[in-house]
């Protein structure tokens, strides 16, 4: 029973072996019949490539997550949706160069991490090609597929040429006019009695009484004004009148003074001027010494607007520029002024020179300390090629642009770049008008440019698998 069966069993694998030599023999032949073929491809114009790329295996792709590639039909791991047959992308737009031709790649990179590389054609984990890079693709241009290009949000806009309108938006606030600032300072040692200013914000009228100083020194001072009106010595009634003066006592004091005849130690402080008391040092009873400011006070009337002027805008900016105000207390409504001063110096923290707007009548909305929204508007400049201001990669050493070459290609280019208004830039040197600058997704195509450019340098050496 088993003799029969070991021979059953040989004859089984005899056939076997019978069968996968008659398979070997088909093989070799139609391999063999495989040479003439090539003549034909090349005549059509096929290449190896595009030839390659109809026996190349359908891929299956998740309609909701792109990242999920197989090589047979399936379900997405992810969400159990049915996998979709991807077709594969023509060859024109893999290997052709930037000029159009087309040749042997250099190396191959992966897709989205451009470290990666290969000397060879390969997939990686998730079933994806490497992009192949050709050898005039090392340089500083990038080349990429429309598919890429919409995935990205690549936009582009031409370079125009117009005169750019002088136009600077910025912040400003709003502080009480310095030309109109009085400080009032008691100027011999005493003490404060009848003090008629309680708190910072009060109005007080000019002329009005504001407290009362009583100080031996000033009574000391006025017997010896007092004395010398006595005397008769002329010379001396002016040496003691000056002394007054110099003490604080103001004119009418001392016309009260020399009419009485009489000295006191009490001697009144009045408001030289109309206006709001905005700092208040003194309180009833307190000690007062000639260093000492009792109060300031600031006359109502004139406001100043300090507008912060970017440094990039503040070259344009001088005295007469037009100004126009907006306040969010004043809601829908535009004040209209002019630039006074523009301040020399430059803000080291903010970068912004100060320029200062006067309103002369504010409206009754306008408090000091207020915030402004400030458009500065000057003459337009000469015509210049100009783009927008967001297309433009500021660099330390150099600015730069991405100009798209037309069929999927772009390159950074060097650009000198001149004023700034709004939301366009002039460009001096580098860019002429109609070309194509790329104005969302620059930074992107800029950095895969330049990481392009330093494997160029390296050598084809550089390139490990």
């Amino acid at each position: 029973m088993n003799n029969e069966s070991s021979l059953a069993g040989g004859h089984g694998s005899a056939r076997t072996i019978i069968a996968l030599l008659t398979i070997a023999v088909i093989l070799i032949a139609g391999c063999a019949k495989e040479p003439p073929a090539a003549p034909a491809t090349a005549a059509s114009g096929e290449s190896a490539a595009e030839h390659a790329l109809k026996h190349t295996d359908p891929l299956y792709r998740c309609p909701m997550h792109p990242d999920v590639v197989r090589n047979e039909p399936g379900e997405c791991p992810i969400c159990g949706m049915a996998l979709v047959e991807v077709a594969p992308e023509p060859v024109a737009a893999v290997d052709a160069g930037p000029s159009g031709a087309k040749g042997e790649p250099s190396y191959y990179r992966h897709p989205h991490d451009p470290q990666r590389t290969s000397p060879v054609p390969r997939k990686d984990e998730m079933g994806m090609d490497y992009v192949p890079v050709y050898a005039d693709a090392t340089g500083s241009e990038v080349r990429i597929s429309s598919a890429v290009i919409n995935n990205l949000g690549v936009r582009t806009e031409a370079a125009t040429v117009a005169a750019l309108p002088r136009r600077a938006q910025t912040v400003g606030f709003v502080s009480f006019d310095d030309r109109r600032v009085r400080q009032v300072r008691p100027r011999a040692d005493g003490w404060i009695e009848g003090l008629s200013v309680r708190a910072p914000g009060e109005i007080v009228s000019a002329g009005q009484l504001l407290f009362t100083v009583y100080s031996p020194m000033l009574e000391s001072a006025q017997q010896e004004y007092l004395d010398a009106i006595r005397i008769g010595n002329d010379d001396l009634v002016a040496a003691s009148r000056d002394r007054l003066r110099a003490l604080g006592l103001d004119s009418g004091t001392v016309l009260r003074l020399a009419s009485s005849g009489r000295a006191s130690g009490r001697v009144p402080f009045h408001a030289p001027v109309a206006g709001v008391v905005t700092e208040l040092a003194i309180r009833e009873g307190a000690m007062v010494t000639p260093d000492m400011m009792a109060m300031t006070i600031t006359e109502l009337g004139s406001l100043w607007v300090i507008a912060e002027v970017p440094e990039s805008q503040a070259g344009w900016v001088s005295a007469g520029t037009v100004a126009e105000l907006r306040f969010p207390s004043l809601p829908g409504k535009t004040l209209e002024g002019h630039v006074q001063h523009v301040y020399p110096e430059l803000n080291m923290e903010t970068r912004t020179v100060r320029a200062r707007i006067v309103l002369e009548r504010p409206d009754a909305g306008i408090r000091a300390n207020m915030l402004a929204n400030v458009t500065l508007l000057g003459e337009a400049g000469a015509d210049a090629v100009t783009i927008p201001r967001n297309a433009l990669i500021r660099g330390g050493a150099e600015d730069r642009v991405v100009i798209a070459l037309g069929g999927g290609r772009f390159a950074p280019r060097r650009v000198v770049a001149g004023a700034e208004s709004g939301e366009r830039v002039a460009i001096l040197e580098g860019l002429a008008a109609g070309e194509q600058v790329v104005v969302a997704g620059q930074f992107l195509l800029d950095s895969e440019a330049n990481l392009r450019a330093g494997f160029g340098r390296l050598g084809e050496e550089s390139v490990t698998p």
